[in-house]
């Protein structure tokens, strides 16, 4: 019987993508976060871009936390990322349109890869662009599994009159939990 041998490399690799979509998964804040970006109804493409702007967003900050370039408290970028949840939900609610949502969604993705650096401290070992890349890889397939769970049902409740109250109500309950984790954090 022939032994297979996986490269060291590939399994560096796969532990970082299983940690990153590990965090995501278990990361409520995240996942409230990722829920009240997609919940009003935009085209595909959209949704996509949204997912996208923010693995770009939270890569660069994060790249420059674990290359020790810049360093910001925890205590500083937690509350922070709080106020980004209470920000997407009272946009749902306040805004009609959301066409640039996907810059926005950028912005909040610097703030969160500074979160996201926090839990990869004193985990890299010599060179940290393989980790770094992979743990990235993680997070997003991680959001695409999430968007791609959310967006059947975000499509069907679109299509029901109770559209707008769900919208609404939904992105009320995230704001809540949102100011709820920014008291948490600052106190």
């Amino acid at each position: 019987m022939m032994e297979v041998v996986i490269p060291e490399w590939l399994f560096d690799a796969w532990t970082y993508i299983w940690f990153g979509m590990e965090h995501l998964f278990t990361g409520y804040d995240h996942l409230l976060f990722l829920l009240g970006l997609v919940i009003v109804r935009l085209k595909w493409r959209e949704y996509l871009k949204i997912v996208t702007s923010f693995t770009v967003g939270h890569s660069i900050t994060l790249a420059l936390a674990a290359l020790g370039i810049v360093s910001i408290p925890g205590t500083i970028i937690e509350p922070l990322i709080a106020l980004s949840i209470v920000f997407v939900a009272a946009e749902n609610v306040l805004r009609k349109q959301h066409k640039w949502r996907w810059m926005i969604t950028a912005f909040f993705g610097l703030i969160h890869g500074f979160g996201f650096a926090g839990v990869l401290e004193g985990r890299f070992t010599g060179n940290i662009a393989w980790p770094l890349f992979s743990f990235n890889l993680g997070i997003e397939l991680g959001q695409l599994v999430v968007l791609f769970a959310l967006l059947p049902i975000i499509n069907k409740i679109g299509q029901t009159r109770w559209n707008i109250q769900t919208v609404y109500g939904v992105s009320g309950m995230i704001g809540l939990f949102g100011i709820y984790w920014f008291i948490e954090r600052v106190i």
